[in-house]
This record gives structure tokens, sequence and C-alpha cells, in this order.
């Protein structure tokens, strides 16, 4: 239960970031401040995120927002520079947010709508979370299982989203270590192929 809180707490982090922009929050700040926001080059950027994952290979339409630490995660923040669609990739290192297993069955599902129950932020929250579909596609050079989302957003002008969770493994020496895919954007400009275009990159 705590690692699916995590992952959707970093849901609601690209959610507000998203509705950040959409009421003109960010020029706001980046006209008030504008030296704190000279964004690094794309190639500083990718550099920098070489130990979350491999973005040598996205394509322009795409773009590195920011790497950072997220609720204890090495995290990294992209885009769909034409939709704003926000994509994820978290590596929690030697601890197992999320396996592959999970996504057998209804496992996933039942353990998502148990959280949507009793996890509330005070205020920005998602309600009414459902998982839409589950599936697999080709990311970080493997199969990964996902699983596709919609809920409502409270407090934020977006209202509904859309989203994908997908864990993909490796092995590092002898553990098994896992990197939690996230991507979300408003209901009706998410798209499934600007999420696998771009994870499918990703190495």
């Amino acid at each position: 239960m705590g690692c699916l809180k995590s992952i959707i707490r970093a849901v609601v982090i690209v959610l507000a970031l998203i509705g950040f922009k959409a009421v003109g929050g960010w020029d706001f700040v980046k006209n008030k401040i504008p030296l704190l926001f000279e964004k690094p080059s794309q190639e500083t950027l990718i550099e920098k995120s070489k130990d979350v994952a491999d973005f040598s290979g996205i394509s322009e339409e795409y773009e590195i927002d920011k790497t950072a630490n997220v609720l204890g995660f090495k995290t990294v923040l992209a885009e769909h520079k034409a939709s704003g669609q926000k994509l994820i990739i978290l590596n929690p290192g030697k601890k197992t947010l999320l396996s592959k297993q999970d996504f057998n069955g209804s496992t996933l599902s039942k353990k998502l709508n148990e959280l949507n129950d009793k996890f509330a932020y005070q205020f920005i929250r998602l309600e009414n979370l459902k998982i839409k579909k589950q599936g697999t596609f080709s990311a970080l050079g493997q199969t990964v299982p996902y699983a596709r989302f919609e809920a409502d957003v409270v407090n934020l002008p977006v209202g509904k989203i859309q989203g994908l969770v997908a864990v993909a493994e490796y092995n590092e020496g002898k553990e098994k270590q896992s990197k939690i895919l996230l991507a979300a954007n408003e209901n009706d400009k998410y798209s499934q192929i600007i999420t696998e275009q771009f994870f499918n990159k990703v190495k």
C-alpha cells in the first residue's frame, strides 16, 4: 500500500504541474524571477539523467524538463512539446515500489481502488480513480506491463485526467530492481501513442 501511495503522489505532482501551467502560473513566475529559470540544454539534462535511464534516443518532439529527487526517488520529468503530455521515470534503486507481478489479474486494480478510498490530499487529490485497461508495450528495451487509468482531479483547473502506470525490471548484480513509468495529461489530450513512442526510445 505504501509503494502505491508513493506512485499516486508522483502522479499528483505531475497534475499539479499541469494545473499550475494551465492557469499561467509558470509564465508569471518565470517573468518575475527569470534568472532562476534558465533551463540547462537538452544535452546537459540527458547527461544528468543517465543514472535514471538513457534518453539520448528520444525525438525532438519531446524534451527533458528536469531531473529531480521526488519523494526520495531519482526522477526524470519529460514533456511532449505539442500536447503538454507529461512523462516520468522514477528510479527507486534497491527499493521495490512495484513489480511486473503486481499487474497480473486484478491485483493492481484492487490495490488502486483501496488506495483511492483511503488516501486523500488536503488540497490536490484524485477521485473516482479507475483502471480502464491493462496491457503491455515495448519500453526500456523490454516488454513492460501497464495500466491505463482515469480520475477526477479536485482543486485544479484540469478536471478529469488520463494516464498510465507501468513498470520495467532489470538485474543489478544479483538483485532485481525496477523503474516506474508514468504518463498523464488532461482527459481529452492524453495519447497512448505519445506515451509509447517516448518510452520505446528510452533505454
